[in-house]
């Protein structure tokens, strides 16, 4: 076939191939609308208008004053100050373990597959399941850690762990960073294996010491991967519900936002503010995540 026939037929064939991949793209784009975007939109139109339906009368457009009203609650605000200690808590240890874990392991030695198996065990399971795990050592009648401080003579009588506000929140962080460490650590490790050899070769010949490699080459290099991380880190804390519901139910010393939406639609059958205070969360991860797409940029660029 002559070229210029051949290119004749190309703006034909290109036609042919976007009408191929839109109707290949076509379920999945079903599938989102209605799984993803039509929820969205109903639970909008939900925070925006009264909750009259639950009493039998027509809800009426209310604007702006569900998210008012979740947002001058003294519950509510409690639950989002419990939520961003949940993730300044959080992000901090396992982003310190997290790069601590990556530089043990980014040597070879023997047992290293063996160790890595069970660093990643804790992630495998499901954040309920680990929650009854930790629940049976924070039992205050029966519990592994009041068996073991009693034993050593720390404590006199058995202690109610998350009876204390600041204590039961630092504890439910240990147990949500012992399932995300996991994948935490991952990333580093992969960030770490990513950086040449020789570079630490050079710089032990320029007389560096480990603390001065650590700091002028490996961290600077890792600034991708600590954005990463950040990222997984700031976004699975926002979200926490299952560790903090298995371990201390709706209790309010420890409820974060979405505990609080979820003890507002469900167990008040309120599901105007319910939904309006989830948008909230929704907002406030958005934020986050649009934040540290901006560093991931930045530290990438």
């Amino acid at each position: 076939m002559p070229r210029s026939r051949l290119l004749a037929r190309l703006p034909g064939a290109r036609r042919g191939d976007t009408v191929l991949g839109l109707l290949m793209a076509a379920p999945a784009t079903v599938a989102i609308g209605g799984l993803i975007v039509y929820p969205l939109v109903k639970g909008f139109e939900t925070s925006v208008h009264s909750g009259a339906a639950l009493v039998g009368q027509e809800p009426r457009y209310v604007g702006a004053d569900n998210y008012r009203a979740v947002l001058d609650d003294p519950t509510s605000r409690d639950a989002i100050r419990h939520t961003f200690e949940y993730v300044l808590l959080a992000v901090t240890l396992e982003i310190v373990l997290g790069i601590a874990v990556a530089v043990t392991l980014r040597r070879i030695f023997r047992g290293r597959g063996a160790v890595l198996a069970m660093l990643v065990l804790p992630w495998a399971l499901p954040s309920v399941v680990s929650g009854v795990l930790w629940r049976r050592v924070f039992d205050p009648d029966n519990g592994l850690l009041n068996a073991a401080l009693l034993k050593l003579h720390v404590i006199s009588e058995p202690h109610v762990w998350l009876a204390s506000g600041r204590l039961a929140i630092a504890l439910i962080t240990v147990v949500h960073v012992w399932g995300v460490l996991p994948l935490i650590s991952l990333i580093f490790l992969a960030g770490l294996q990513s950086i040449p050899d020789e570079l630490y070769d050079a710089s032990a010949v320029d007389g560096a010491s480990a603390f001065g490699q650590f700091r002028h080459v490996t961290l600077p290099l890792l600034r991708p991967s600590i954005a990463v991380a950040m990222t997984v880190g700031t976004l699975l804390s926002i979200s926490i519900f299952d560790e903090i519901f298995v371990l201390n139910g709706t209790a309010l010393n420890t409820r974060s936002i979405l505990i609080q939406a979820y003890n507002i639609t469900f167990v008040n059958a309120d599901f105007a503010h319910g939904t309006a205070l989830a948008f909230v969360l929704a907002g406030v991860t958005a934020v986050f995540g649009s934040a540290y797409v901006l560093v991931l940029r930045r530290a990438t660029a």
